[in-house]
């Protein structure tokens, strides 16, 4: 097994469905049914699933549990160790990483104005990620979260560790200058093919955020975009820019639009969505739908994708050590937000994050790389459970710009509220990839229907309640269900709290996930 070293494997339990040719059920068996009409997209996905690494390793101030650079930074060895890059790398790999916000703050290459350092240590890992990501073909979505230089931040926030890592730009000129440098420097003189998107700030808008002028006021965003896009112009660099990489969610105002003309993108960050029969803060997952419908009319209406760039869980806890990021729960409604995301015409997907100290703003990281009691790297990288394998396994086996497929689902309530959730993705090579979410604390009998689509095998993939916190899963196709007719139904039971996975892709364990559908995957056996 390719995490042979690395892991303790426990056995998995499944649900059972049919081997080989599936029989028929009739519709009076069935609790709910789900349908997927491969000769109907709905929308051609512009990016992909993935998550955030970045680059920032220089400790930023954390006062009375308060982290000023959130989670951003730390928990990344440094670039000359081998070993623990190749452990990072192997689970890059499982995970099938395909659209990757990488983040990094002007001061690791320009500390002082004009003067580069191309070669920092913190730029340095910013190599490591990036050669992953040309190497597997991931698409990167690039983010510089926030200045923390003394040299541009305005005049009374200098000298101030806090109030630096705050400040907005106090010359636009400057700030956008350097950004172009950078972005110059990645992709002609480093050869850099995967950069496809640039964001210029982390979480702009609010007084507690990365865009602040004196004294602790939110700067124009429009100024910062039209000031880099003239850059970039000006070098002849055609990567667009995405914004306005607003938080939590916020509902669509076209008034608040006066950025359009500078970006190719539109991107958004979700945290406080909870699941429709939860009570408590937050807003439920129906809201966040009607949201992202309507940011999603206006940016497709311009030709122009919309990314959730930042995704995760807080309704269950965060801040410090929490571990609410990390429950099961947690990842189930991640889950539950991809999938009716996906059917919303959301283009791509990205999790907070793959790397992450989880001392700093709660447990957000996938591998677990630090180890917070002694404030030092650990030896060896392992799953983080529940996220792993959960949005992890929705990674692995969905393709960068695939097409979504049109779905239906009937049954599947509990007191009137919704609790099977299923969209259906065609990579570009033509496999079909079927996520099911239940969120409910009951079993469902389903029938599952297929049309328009040739003579194929599915392989089944499942994580369930019955597998939380288990750190060693060993996920392999549970079996092959042949469908040979156009049409033809099958049955299964959807477990409680679970994710189900219906795939012509057959990837082993130890095989890598899928990224760019590329040549040499096979899409059935």
């Amino acid at each position: 097994m390719m995490f042979g070293t690395v892991f303790r494997w426990w056995l998995v339990v499944f649900w059972p469905l049919a081997l080989g040719a599936a029989a028929p059920v009739l519709a009076g068996e069935a609790q709910v049914t789900l349908s997927v009409d491969c000769g109907q997209v709905k929308h051609l996905m512009r990016g992909g699933i993935g998550a955030s690494w970045h680059a920032i390793e220089t400790p930023i101030p954390v006062v009375d549990g308060r982290s000023h650079g959130g989670s951003g930074w730390g928990g990344y060895p440094p670039a000359r160790d081998g070993r623990a890059w190749r452990q990072i790398y192997r689970h890059a790999d499982w995970l099938g990483l395909d659209f990757c916000r990488v983040e990094l703050e002007q001061r690791i290459y320009e500390p002082e104005r004009g003067q580069f350092t191309w070669n920092s240590p913190e730029m340095r890992i910013l190599y490591r990620i990036l050669d992953w990501c040309e190497h597997r073909r991931a698409d990167v979505f690039l983010q510089q979260m926030w200045g923390n230089v003394d040299w541009n931040a305005w005049p009374e926030f200098r000298g101030d560790a806090i109030k630096r890592v705050h400040s907005g730009p106090c010359s636009m000129e400057d700030f956008a200058g350097g950004l172009a440098a950078l972005v110059e420097h990645l992709v002609r003189d480093r050869h850099y093919t995967c950069i496809r998107w640039l964001c210029i700030n982390n979480e702009p808008g609010s007084d507690w955020s990365w865009w602040q002028r004196p004294p602790h006021q939110p700067m124009p965003l429009r100024d910062g975009l039209a000031a880099v896009r003239q850059a970039l112009d000006r070098k002849g660099i055609s990567v667009p820019l995405s914004g306005p990489d607003w938080t939590d969610l916020p509902e669509f105002k076209a008034q608040e639009i006066d950025f359009d003309p500078f970006i190719g993108a539109y991107d958004l960050h979700s945290y406080f969505a909870r699941f429709d029969w939860q009570a408590g803060n937050g807003y439920p997952l129906a809201a966040a739908e009607s949201r992202l419908a309507a940011w999603a009319k206006w940016a497709h209406d311009r030709d122009k994708p919309l990314f959730l760039s930042e995704l995760g869980s807080m309704v269950f806890g965060w801040n410090g050590a929490h571990p609410g990021p990390a429950t099961f729960e947690a990842a189930v409604k991640d889950a539950e937000l991809v999938v009716r995301g996906m059917n919303l015409g959301v283009d791509g997907f990205n999790r907070w994050s793959f790397i992450n100290r989880g001392d700093l703003d709660g447990h957000w990281e996938m591998i677990q790389t630090w180890d917070a009691a002694k404030q030092k790297l650990l030896k060896d990288f392992t799953p983080k459970p529940n996220a792993y394998f959960v949005y992890g396994l929705m990674s692995r086996l969905t393709a960068k710009h695939s097409a979504v497929l049109a779905c239906e689902r009937a049954g599947g309530q509990v007191d009137g509220t919704n609790r099977v959730f299923a969209a259906a993705l065609r990579s570009p090579k033509g496999a079909l990839t079927w996520l099911i979410v239940n969120d409910a604390p009951q079993a469902w009998a389903a029938r599952l229907v297929i049309t328009n689509s040739h003579p194929q095998a599915l392989y089944q993939y499942r994580v369930t309640s019955a597998q939380r916190d288990q750190p060693g899963l060993q996920i392999d196709p549970l079996c092959r269900l042949d469908m040979p007719k156009p049409g033809q139904s099958f049955s299964d039971t959807l477990p409680p709290m679970s994710l189900t996975i219906y795939s012509t892709f057959k990837l082993a364990h130890g095989r890598r996930g899928i990224i760019s559908d590329a040549a040499g995957q096979r899409t059935h056996q």
